[in-house]
């Protein structure tokens, strides 16, 4: 085993250990924003921008530290697939954190100027959209593939919750006095849908990034 082996090794245990600590905050994030669409109330927002900012300045670190270890320009293939997958899962982190912030954003907005309501309908929706999202994490946090893998078969799930929010409100566009709250159930559905696709698509990444470290870890184990 060569010492730049060795310092891939170090490098990949290091990335990692920085996208699980990214993960634990989007995660937060995630919760915040699911939160504030559920209670439209402007009180539940606090922190998002302190939140976001944090966000924002792991996925710097991730990529400098991520592009620090491939300049070194010496690592076989199967030291630079898992980089350059884990690129793609920290911009992805990026973008699921920068989705959360602006739903909590506008959903704080929108409590501001909206008395209380109940969006019981949501609720099915908002439990498994939240349930992708915790499992996508969690496999990012605890490098399971087959958590991972779970996920990418979750999707049918979310689309039925959706198609049920999204019939309800037919059924009450031809009725008249009764859509008083449902633009706001309609953006908290839309919002909803693509926190579940921002995490299907992590997922996958995540799928590619595990595959990629055990393929390297079996080449190793095989030179050593």
């Amino acid at each position: 085993m060569t010492t730049m082996t060795l310092e891939a090794q170090t490098a990949e245990r290091r990335i990692t250990n920085l996208l699980v600590a990214m993960g634990l905050k989007v995660e937060e994030a995630v919760d915040q924003a699911i939160g504030s669409l559920l209670n439209s109330n402007a009180q539940n927002v606090s922190g998002i921008s302190q939140r976001e900012a944090a966000i924002n300045e792991m996925e710097i670190a991730i990529d400098r530290a991520i592009l620090a270890a491939l300049e070194q320009g010496e690592l076989s293939p199967d030291e630079v697939r898992p980089m350059a997958s884990a690129l793609k899962i920290n911009k992805d982190l990026e973008r699921l954190g920068d989705l959360a912030a602006s739903i909590g954003h506008k959903a704080g907005q929108t409590g501001e100027h909206r008395q209380p309501r109940n969006y019981s309908e949501l609720q099915p929706l908002a439990i498994a959209v939240s349930h992708v999202c915790r499992q996508t994490l969690r496999a990012l946090i605890r490098q399971d593939l087959l958590l991972a893998n779970n996920v990418l078969r979750s999707g049918a799930t979310v689309d039925q919750y959706r198609n049920y929010v999204f019939g309800k409100l037919r059924e009450r566009a031809d009725t008249p006095g009764q859509c008083e709250g449902d633009v706001h159930l309609m953006f908290a559905s839309r919002s909803l849908e693509q926190i579940a696709d921002h995490a299907v698509n992590l997922a996958e990444k995540l799928v590619m990034f595990l595959n990629e470290k055990q393929a390297g870890m079996r080449s190793r184990q095989l030179a050593s």
